[in-house]
């Protein structure tokens, strides 16, 4: 999931419902999130079984709601909706979203932020089917994919007139598990009849944990901004976020 300009609690000064400075501020923004490539491997290791990769990617469209004290401090949460890919045999409708965390810059040096990011994100996502060998697998039972993702960040960003480029460093815990670990399929050859079969799946982790992530920020009049991202080693991911202040 994104992390965004650590300077983004003072970036936008004036309301455009509140135009005069407080102690407090509320904005709303609009997300648009695409995991092209992240590298996940088995949670835990079976006996005389060798240990497998995945990659998935995971686009996310999602409202992002912001309360904001003193140009220092933000609370937000996420909501919206995603959509899931797992290797080239798993691909799932758009299903919910959501996510909460905080940012707070505490460093200030003219121009220069310095700030923290810390956010929690997940998302259900329920298969359909599975492909394999070019056969799709009707999935029979109630079987979903619960991904999740734990994230720290701490980055810098620079003012300049109606810009602000950032770059962030980045720690991420991510895991896609599925629930339950057996899912009933159909399959599609026909010396099998209509009978189901068990398929035992597995819980995967992010292979890499350590990430970068750069950006820039396009302020407007202190009220409004667009904020383009890029992420990668952990995950390589793009993002573009607007916000308004109220």
């Amino acid at each position: 999931m994104l992390i965004g300009n650590p300077g983004q609690p003072v970036i936008q000064r004036y309301g455009v419902v509140r135009s005069a400075p407080s102690w407090w501020s509320f904005r709303a923004g609009y997300l648009s999130d695409y995991i092209y490539r992240a590298k996940f491997q088995d949670e835990f290791k079976f006996a005389n079984t060798a240990t497998s990769s995945s990659y998935i990617k995971l686009s996310t469209d999602a409202a992002l709601i912001t309360l904001n004290f003193k140009n220092v401090v933000d609370f937000y949460g996420i909501a919206g909706s995603a959509r899931l890919q797992l290797d080239h045999e798993v691909y799932t409708n758009r299903e919910f979203a959501w996510g909460f965390g905080g940012k707070f810059i505490f460093f200030r040096a003219g121009a220069l932020r310095v700030g923290a990011d810390f956010k929690y994100f997940e998302t259900s996502q329920k298969p359909l089917y599975f492909v394999s060998d070019g056969f799709a697998y009707n999935i029979e039972s109630d079987f979903h994919l619960q991904y999740s993702e734990i994230q720290a960040a701490i980055g810098m960003s620079y003012r300049i007139p109606l810009l602000s480029p950032y770059i962030q460093v980045t720690y991420l815990i991510s895991k896609l598990e599925p629930h339950p670990y057996i899912a009933a399929v159909r399959l599609p050859q026909a010396n099998f009849g209509d009978t189901p079969v068990d398929i035992i799946s597995k819980s995967v982790i992010g292979q890499k944990r350590w990430g970068l992530a750069v950006g820039a920020t396009i302020i407007s009049a202190g009220k409004s901004s667009l904020t383009l991202e890029s992420r990668m080693f952990n995950q390589n991911a793009v993002d573009l976020t607007g916000e308004i202040r109220f």
